[in-house]
C-alpha cells in the first residue's frame, strides 16, 4: 500500500460532543473510544462512523452546522425541572369580599336587636317606652327581634356561618330572658289611673299605694298637710310628682307651679330616683284639678298624666324641649314668615325671662298674623308678670288688643290694683295703656300716683278727662305748692265752671307762679262752652 493512499480498512469517525474527526481501524468497531480533543469517550457505531455519501444542506440535521450560523444558536439545553399540579381553584366568595348587602343586613339585625334591649332595660319603668306594655307583648317583642336579628346576621356572615349562629343564639337568650327580669310597669295603661270626674273610675288597691307612696317619697308632702292642719284653715298641700325632669330644668318649673297656683314661696321641690322631682305645693286652695291643669303644661303627652287622688299626688312626664328657645334669628327677623309663629310659641313658655323676650319683641311687630292668641296670651301674661315686665306687656296690648278690648282693660285693672296694694309703683307704661283705653277705674290709683309725683303723672293724670276734676279740688285743700300748681294745670285743662269758686279762693297767699296759673285756668275755662 502506498504511504499516501488511504487505509480501506480504516473507518472515519465523528466526536458526539466536539464533531472533531478521526479515522481508526475498523478492529476498533463496537469499541470504546476516548476523543483526543475533548477527551469524550464514545462507542463506534453506526451513529460516530462518517459515511462518503454526499448530502446537501438542509438534508440533515447536524447541531455542528449551528456554529457557522451568523447568530449563534444557544445551545439546546433540557431543563431538570418538576412540573408542578395545582389543586382546583376555590370559589371567589370564599376568599373576595363581603357584598354589601349582606353587611348592611348584619349591622341592621345587630343594631335592632341592641336597640330591643335598650328597650325591654330602660323602657320597662313607669312612664318609659314600654309602660303599659304586658309580658306577653315584652316577649312577643323580644322573639320578633332575635328571630330577625338572627337571620339577618347569619345571612350576612356567608364565610362564618357557625360562629354568626352561635352569637345569634346567644343574643337571642339574652333578649328573652330580660322580660323576666324587668317586669316594672308591666301593668296595662289604665289601671291604678283616677279619672277626675267620674264615679266610676278604677281606682289603685291598698298594696299598689302604698308601694307608690313609698317609691315618690310622700314625707314632705305629709308633714306640710299637718302643719297647714295645725294652723288651722282651709288650704292644704298636694304634690306634683315630675318624671324625667332634667335637673337644670327644675327651678324653671318650680317657680312656674308657684305663680300659676298662688302657692306659698316655700313650696319646695325634692329629687328623687333618677330624674324625677316631687314639689310639694303648699298653701292651695283644696282642688286637686287645678294642680293637675296646671302641671300639664309642662307634661310630654296629657294621656301620660295621672291623679293619684289618694295620695294627693299629680304624676307628669315633662316634656324638656319645652325649654329650648327658638332660632335667634328667626325670632329676631319680622320679615321671616316664622317670626309671628316662633314669638308666640315663646309666649307660652314657663320660662319667663323667654316670654319677656318675645313680649319685647312682638311690642315693636305689626299685628299681622295669630292677633287672637298672641292677645289672650298678653293678657294671662299680666296675671303673672312681675311689675319691669307688666309695662312691657302693655306696651305690647297697644299694638295686639283691640280699643275695645274689655278682658285686656280688666285684666290690666287688676294687675295696676295689686300693685297698687303692695304699695308697688306701677310702670308708666302700664297707666298710659288704661288711660287710653279710658278705663276710668285707674282715677283713683292715679290720683294718688299724681300726688305723690305730679312731675312725672301729672300728664297721663290730664289725660283722663273732666273725671279727675273732683279729685284734684279735693286734693288742692291740704296739698303742698309742687302738687297745687300741677293742680291748677290741670283744672286749666279739664276744669269746669264748678272749679271757679276754688280757683278764686286759691289766691289768697299765691305767689307770683300760681297767680299766673289761676289766671291760666280762669282764662281756659271761661272759653269752654
Amino acid at each position: 500500500m502506498l504511504p499516501n493512499q488511504e487505509d480501506p480498512e480504516q473507518l472515519q469517525i465523528r466526536c458526539p460532543s466536539c464533531g472533531q474527526r478521526f479515522k481508526v481501524g475498523s478492529d476498533l468497531r463496537d469499541r470504546l473510544v476516548e476523543c483526543g480533543s475533548c477527551e469524550h469517550r464514545f462507542r463506534i457505531d453506526d451513529e460516530t462512523i462518517l459515511r462518503s455519501k454526499k448530502f446537501y444542506p438542509g438534508e440533515r440535521r447536524d447541531p455542528s452546522l449551528d456554529r457557522f450560523a451568523r447568530v449563534p444558536h444557544a445551545p439546546a439545553i433540557q431543563p431538570n425541572i418538576q412540573t408542578v399540579s395545582y389543586a382546583n381553584e376555590p370559589p371567589p366568595e370564599s376568599f373576595g369580599p363581603t357584598e354589601p348587602q349582606k353587611t348592611m343586613a348584619a349591622v341592621v339585625g345587630a343594631c335592632g336587636m341592641v336597640i330591643t334591649t335598650l328597650l325591654l332595660t330602660l323602657g320597662a319603668r313607669r312612664n318609659g317606652a314600654l309602660d303599659g306594655f304586658d309580658m306577653t307583648s315584652r316577649f312577643g317583642l323580644a322573639g320578633f327581634a332575635a328571630l330577625t336579628g338572627s337571620l339577618m346576621i347569619v345571612y350576612g356572615n356567608p364565610r362564618a356561618r357557625m360562629k354568626s349562629l352561635m352569637f345569634s343564639l346567644l343574643a337571642s337568650g339574652v333578649l328573652l330572658s330580660l322580660p323576666l327580669f324587668f317586669q316594672e310597669a308591666s301593668t296595662p295603661l289604665g289601671s291604678g289611673v283616677i279619672v277626675t270626674g267620674g264615679g266610676d273610675a278604677p281606682r289603685e288597691s291598698k298594696h299598689e299605694t302604698s308601694d307608690l307612696a313609698k317609691q315618690i317619697g310622700l314625707e314632705p308632702l305629709i308633714k306640710e298637710n299637718t302643719l297647714l292642719a295645725g294652723n288651722g284653715g282651709s288650704k292644704r298641700a298636694f304634690g306634683v310628682w315630675f318624671r324625667q325632669l332634667r335637673v337644670s330644668n327644675k327651678l324653671l318649673v318650680r317657680d312656674y307651679m308657684i305663680r300659676s297656683t298662688g302657692a306659698d314661696l316655700s313650696s319646695s321641690i325634692y329629687p328623687r330616683d333618677g330624674e324625677d322631682w316631687l314639689m310639694v305645693v303648699s298653701g292651695v286652695p283644696d282642688n286637686l284639678e287645678l294642680i293637675a291643669e296646671t302641671a300639664a303644661k309642662v307634661g310630654h303627652d296629657p294621656e301620660s298624666m295621672r291623679i293619684h287622688a289618694d295620695l294627693g299626688v299629680v304624676e307628669v312626664v315633662v316634656d324638656n324641649s319645652l325649654f329650648v328657645e327658638g332660632p335667634p334669628d328667626k325670632l329676631q327677623d319680622k320679615g321671616n314668615p316664622a317670626f309671628y309663629e316662633l314669638n308666640r310659641r315663646e309666649l307660652d313658655s314657663i320660662d319667663l325671662e323667654r316670654a319677656r323676650k318675645a313680649v319685647k319683641r312682638l311690642a315693636e311687630a305689626e299685628p299681622k298674623l295669630y292677633r287672637d292668641d298672641i292677645n289672650r296670651r298678653l293678657v294671662q301674661l299680666l296675671k303673672e308678670a312681675d311689675s319691669p315686665m307688666l309695662g312691657d306687656i302693655c306696651r305690647a296690648l297697644m299694638t295686639w288688643s283691640e280699643p275695645d278690648d274689655g278682658k285686656a282693660i280688666a285684666a290690666a285693672v287688676a294687675a295696676l290694683q295689686k300693685l297698687d296694694h303692695n304699695a308697688v309703683i306701677p310702670p308708666r307704661e302700664m297707666v298710659s295703656f288704661l288711660v287710653s283705653r279710658r278705663a276710668v277705674d285707674v282715677a283713683p290709683i292715679l290720683d294718688k300716683l299724681w300726688a305723690a309725683d305730679p312731675t312725672v303723672w301729672e300728664q297721663l293724670y290730664g289725660e283722663l278727662g273732666q273725671s279727675v276734676e273732683p279729685l284734684v279740688l279735693q286734693r288742692m285743700e291740704n296739698a303742698n305748692s309742687s302738687v297745687k300748681h300741677s293742680a291748677m294745670r290741670l283744672l286749666a285743662r279739664v276744669g269746669g265752671k264748678a272749679s271757679l269758686s276754688a280757683i278764686n279762693a286759691a289766691r289768697n297767699g299765691a305767689d307770683a307762679e300760681m297767680r299766673v296759673l289761676i289766671e291760666r285756668a280762669e282764662a281756659a275755662i271761661q272759653a269752654r262752652p
